[in-house]
């Protein structure tokens, strides 16, 4: 069983306890401004004819391009509804602190 906290009776967040709610949203925040920098960097860049991915894999810049943006926008909306589950919980807890529990 893995330890996290409970709120609303609905809601769970894993290896999270309530007094690192507000630590884990701004580290959330911090990659997810990070990942946005790094988009930023890539099309601020002059794009070369090929690139490699993560396993070495070569693609032409039109596609490896397409391929990291969708995997850098899956990590910002990943985050993004962590961010979210965070924000409900901390006003669980403001509103009915009694609803979360950690365990």
């Amino acid at each position: 069983m893995s330890w996290g906290t409970y709120y609303k009776h609905e809601g769970y967040l894993s290896r999270i306890g309530k007094n690192e709610i507000e630590s884990k949203r701004e580290e959330c925040q911090n990659i997810n401004d990070m990942l946005w920098r790094e988009i930023l960097a890539y099309m601020a860049s002059t794009p070369p004819a090929t690139a490699k991915d993560a396993e070495g894999n070569e693609y032409p810049w039109p596609e490896f391009i397409a391929m990291k943006v969708r995997e850098l926008r899956e990590e910002i909306e990943d985050n993004a509804g962590l961010m979210a589950r965070l924000d409900d919980c901390e006003e669980a807890m403001k509103e009915n602190p009694e609803n979360v529990t950690e365990g």
